[in-house]
Parts: structure tokens; sequence; C-alpha cells
């Protein structure tokens, strides 16, 4: 029983003077360096995110490194720092990156610590359109460009007077629809935002006008002429007429005309007089002037002397 023991316990001691050999007390003068713990992300504004962690043993600085999430790029270095503290500037805004604190001794890194959220919050909706505008169905389709770091967007249709109409919260995407609309002119309000912290950051607001092509109410080719009417749009400032032989492609601009403006007739089309015997095609394009913004409907439907409409490409 004695033997046993006595065996044991060189077994332990010998152990022990392995790890110590590993692992000696005086880690520096072994080198050892600890990768930093407890990352994390302490602010934000539109174009920073700084960072926080716990020391490393043995670091003399910290390197940061980051890029944009989802990237196959490299990391970049963009600084290093003495402190467990360091703002990352001149950044996108309503971004999500990654971003990755590598402890150093001057001669050599640990392995990194990464944060895969890490987020700026949104300026601005940056690219918000009008997609188009199915007068039919009575659904305006609007866009705007993706951002990753942002959470979420409010999205408010207006009237002509500026009172909401209608107001929703769509997620992370970069589209919605609103039904039920008339044949006016609406601003549409955008704005972005990131949760961080439990609170939302909010961007400035984006607006646009939102305007419906003009629907044509008679088309009829006789002689060699084209008369044609369409129903005036509540808001618009102006028409421009177009027209073609091909359904898809060719169309020319006829005419600009002013908002009180709701018939026209069409005697020539590239310098040529109508041929009664030939199809023609045509569509009104509604005008809106607004202070500084000018807009437009664009086509989305176009109508035949031959008689019923159809949907233009793009």
């Amino acid at each position: 029983m004695k033997k046993i023991v006595t065996t044991k316990l060189w077994a332990v001691l010998l152990l022990t003077g392995l790890f110590l050999a590993v692992y000696p007390k005086d880690a520096k003068a072994a080198g050892y360096l600890s990768a930093v713990q407890d990352l994390k992300q302490a602010d934000a504004t539109v174009n920073s995110i700084a960072l926080e962690w716990s020391p490393s043993e043995n670091a003399t600085e910290y390197r940061v490194y980051y890029k944009e999430s989802g990237s196959s790029a490299d990391y970049v270095l963009c600084g290093s720092t003495n402190e467990t503290r360091f703002v990352i500037s001149n950044l996108k805004d309503g971004t999500e990156y990654y971003v990755q604190v590598k402890a150093s001794d001057g001669t050599k890194e640990s392995i990194g610590r990464t944060l895969y959220d890490a987020v700026t919050f949104p300026a601005k909706v940056d690219g918000l359109h009008q997609k188009r505008w199915y007068y039919f169905i009575h659904s305006l389709d609007i866009g705007w460009d993706y951002k990753s770091g942002v959470s979420g967007y409010e999205i408010s249709l207006c009237n002509s007077k500026g009172k909401v109409l209608q107001k929703k919260e769509v997620g992370a995407a970069s589209s919605t629809s609103f039904n039920n609309v008339k044949d006016s002119v609406y601003t549409v309000e955008a704005r972005a935002y990131t949760v961080f912290q439990n609170q939302k950051h909010y961007s400035a607001t984006s607006s646009i006008n939102c305007i419906p092509q003009a629907r044509i109410s008679k088309l009829k080719i006789s002689g060699k002429k084209i008369s044609l009417s369409w129903k005036k749009v509540d808001g618009a400032t102006g028409y421009k007429i177009y027209a073609s032989t091909k359904q898809y492609k060719g169309y020319k601009l006829i005419k600009t005309l002013g908002k009180k403006s709701g018939k026209y007739t069409i005697t020539k089309l590239k310098g040529k007089k109508i041929n009664p015997k030939k199809t023609y095609y045509v569509y009104v394009e509604t005008i809106c002037k607004k202070g500084k913004k000018k807009g437009s409907s664009g086509a989305l439907y176009y109508w035949s002397t031959k008689g019923g409409y159809g949907h233009l490409p793009g």
C-alpha cells in the first residue's frame, strides 16, 4: 500500500513539474501571450465603431482589424493602441462589420478575438425610388438600397398636404408596397433605424414624389390623325406623350403639355404622317415638379389604336 501511494505521489510531482516547465510562473519570460477577452461594441456613430475589451496578459499593444460583414477579402489593419478601447473611423453608415483584435508583445500576435456584428448607425435611406405603380390593382411599390447594418425602416405615404395616409414598419429589407392608392401624386418618406443596446437609432428622413402614369381613356385613329385623351392626375404639373409603331420599343416623345391638358391629337410620328392602316402604340407619362424635386411616372402600360393595352418591359 505504501509503495502505491509513493508511486502516485511521484506521478503528481512529475506532472506538476511538466506543467511548470510549459507554463512557468514567470509567463512573460516564457513568451506566453493570451488572446483578448470580452470584446464588445461600446458605441457607434454613422461612420465609426467604438470597441472595448479586457486586457491580455503580457500585451504591450493591441492591433485592430476589420472588414465588411460577408466579405471574402482579408482583414485590414486599421490601427493599434496600448489601451483597451479603440475607435474605428471613416466607415460606411448603416453597415455591419467584422472586427478583430489581436494582442501583441512587439514581436508576435495572439490569436484574434472577433466580433461579427459591429454596426454603424444609418445616416439616411439611399436610393429611395418608385419601382412600379400598378394602378389597375391600386398598388405602389417602393424600393431603396439595402444596408447590412440596418435593423428596419419606417415608411410613410403622405398626400399633397403632407398628411400621413399610411405608415408601416418593415425589417431589414429593400422594398415595400402600399395598397389602395389613387391616381394622385404622393410623397413617400422613409427613415432607417439600427437597434443598438436595446435602443433604436434613426437616420434622417428621405423623401420622394411618387407619380402614377396617366391613364388613357380614349385612343382612336381616324384618317391621318390619332386622337387621345387621358384622366388627369391630381398633383401633376405636366404630361409627356410618346408613340411608336412597335409595342416594346421605338417610342418617340411627341409633345410635352401642361397640367391642364387632358387630350391631344397626333398628326405625325418621326416626321411621317399618320397612316390609318398601321397600328400605333401610345402612352402618356405624368410629370411632377415640387420645389427642387422633379420627377416623372415612367411608363408601365401602353395603349394600342387597335384597342386594349399591355405592359411595357423594364
